[in-house]
């Protein structure tokens, strides 16, 4: 099992988080003739429901803008299972496709001007490296104990799949962690 844990996530003042392989959605760009911006394209268009559904991205609506532990999981168990957690949103049916070596965690603004944006996406966005292939995603949000006190935490748990995974989550999920410190 292997964990990556980034401290101090923020949204950009826009209420998604979205992860995604870089390689495949600039791929997915391509393929699609997508203009650079790919945020208008993925909420005004079909083309967002389509890349979830085919495991380019995987967005999370519903962001408060609170700074977030983010917590990159390959393999099964979770945080919220170990130490004080405050487990308050956990969504199965998430697929993944990893093209190149990681997954990065964008936010909206970062889709403006793709894959102008790319760079920066590398050098500043918390990331994950992933070994190329399919993987079911397990979402988990909430609260942990952190030393600095109680955090917004999301967790990312990826388990590997030999198969394309069946995407059954609901978009219309939010998840809006409600945090005591903040």
């Amino acid at each position: 099992m292997t964990t990556r844990v980034v401290t101090e996530c923020l949204n950009d003042l826009m209420d998604y988080f979205v992860l995604t392989d870089i390689d495949a959605l600039t791929a997915y760009q391509a393929d699609y003739g997508l203009a650079p911006d790919l945020c208008a394209a993925f909420t005004t268009t079909d083309h967002g429901d389509a890349a979830v559904e085919a495991g380019v991205i995987l967005p999370l609506r519903g962001i408060v803008n609170y700074p977030y532990t983010i917590i990159f999981q390959v393999g099964s168990g979770s945080v919220f299972g170990r130490g004080d957690h405050d487990l308050q949103h956990e969504r199965h049916g998430y697929k993944l496709h990893v093209t190149g070596s990681a997954v990065h965690l964008l936010t909206m603004p970062n889709l403006r001007q793709w894959p102008q944006n790319r760079a920066i996406v590398e050098e500043l966005r918390p990331r994950m490296g992933l070994s190329p292939g399919w993987y079911r995603v397990i979402v988990r949000g909430g609260e942990t104990l952190q030393a600095t006190g109680w955090e917004p935490t999301i967790e990312f748990e990826f388990l590997a799949s030999e198969y394309e995974p069946v995407f059954d989550a609901d978009l219309d999920q939010a998840f809006a962690v409600k945090a005591r410190e903040y």
